[in-house]
């Protein structure tokens, strides 16, 4: 598993600090990915890539203990390269730091619905309709299987194919999870975030814990 935490988040000037560490409801957003992450069942070793842009991130999660690769920050497909480079796992899962609503049970939903795929790269969508119903911005949309959707970040890579060099076969997954369709890349996206966390809080209070 790679949590990717290296961007500048240069859409999100009103709040201070790295955007891996901005808090979300009192709670650091890479930390409640994490948190997701470490309770998900098949996940295996855990890694989070950062650059330059995240230095306060670097020194947060090697105080957790959590493995930190370090990339070069040309960009996000030459540094998911760059990490690739340096793992021996055969598939390995991408999940964005922004996602703080994101839960065990859907990462696993992922790598269950991966597995067996035999191609390059497994890819998580979510239907433009729900991504409307939630205010949240559009920009590039695709067809999977009639219905309008948007890639939301969240990938199973083959990784020796992926370091070929060659362009990826895909697949798609659609996914209704209003987690997976919310990336909190601006103010509105973080208050909107935690609007979402406190009404599951409440809900979570009636009816016990889920996953």
């Amino acid at each position: 598993m790679i949590v990717t935490a290296g961007g500048k988040g240069s859409r999100m000037k009103e709040v201070e600090g790295e955007k891996p560490l901005i808090p979300v409801l009192g709670q650091p957003m890479i930390d409640r990915v994490l948190e997701a992450v470490m309770a998900s069942r098949g996940v295996g070793a855990v890694h989070v890539s950062i650059t330059s842009n995240t230095p306060r991130t670097e020194k947060h999660l090697r105080e957790r203990g959590i493995d930190v690769i370090i990339t070069d920050g040309k960009g996000y497909s030459e540094d998911l390269n760059q990490v690739m480079s340096g793992l021996t796992t055969d598939h390995v899962m991408v999940l964005p730091a922004d996602m703080p609503l994101i839960r065990p049970g859907t990462i696993e939903d992922v790598l269950r619905q991966a597995e067996g795929v035999k191609v390059g790269s497994f890819c998580v969508t979510v239907p433009v309709e729900m991504m409307r119903a939630l205010g949240l911005d559009l920009t590039y949309s695709l067809m999977v299987n009639g219905r309008e959707v948007v890639l939301c970040g969240v990938s199973v890579v083959d990784r020796k194919a992926m370091l070929t060099g060659l362009e990826l076969e895909q697949a798609y997954m659609i996914s209704e999870s209003e987690e997976l369709a919310l990336n909190v890349n601006t103010i509105g996206d973080l208050r909107r975030a935690e609007m979402m966390l406190s009404h599951r809080s409440a809900y979570r209070d009636l009816t016990g814990p889920f996953r």
